[in-house]
């Protein structure tokens, strides 16, 4: 244990068939993650050894204690045009988005992967909603490339291959940059 807590959010889209992989990273990185996929996200994690890592899921009951230590950093990998949004516009109706929402709030240090094809990063709100979170401080990183200057869609029919050449690295070294 390294006594860093890293939050892993993971939504619906190719790139989390790499959440096992992350999780390796990470604790390489001198992190202890917690895995917190959206419900869409579920099916991409079955087939994953994710036995050794906390996969927290769904809200806890008021009679549960919290079910995390408070995180020194976050990563939405991958985030998608859904998650994006409703994270913008601060809609914390999910655990997924209520950890999210609160890590701005804290401002946590907080690296976000957009993963979307071309027709849902031409709608007018992809814009806005990556512009809000790189306001609020949350560093965003291209998944094609590791870029944090500009971010491109995902070619319809590749995102298979952009998910099997992410290199996790560009998490880590965009959390150890802020």
């Amino acid at each position: 244990m390294t006594n860093r807590i890293l939050y892993i959010v993971v939504c619906g889209a190719p790139l989390a068939s790499r959440t096992a992989d992350g999780v390796k990273a990470a604790r390489a990185n001198g992190w202890d993650p917690y895995v917190i996929p959206t419900e869409a996200a579920m099916p991409w994690l079955a087939d994953q050894d994710l036995r050794d890592v906390p996969v927290i899921t769904g809200n806890r009951t008021p009679d549960q204690p919290k079910r995390t230590p408070p995180a020194d950093a976050v990563a939405v990998v991958p985030m998608t045009f859904n998650t994006l949004n409703a994270w913008a516009n601060g809609n914390a109706n999910t655990y997924p988005l209520t950890t999210l929402c609160a890590a701005l709030g804290s401002r946590t240090r907080t690296a976000a992967i957009p993963f979307a094809k071309h027709d849902l990063a031409g709608h007018p709100a992809w814009l806005a909603s990556l512009a809000v979170l790189r306001y609020a401080g949350v560093t965003i990183v291209d998944p094609q490339n590791g870029s944090r200057s500009s971010i491109e869609p995902i070619a319809s029919g590749t995102g298979n291959e952009v998910a099997s050449a992410f290199h996790w690295e560009w998490v880590f070294a965009s959390l150890e940059h802020r």
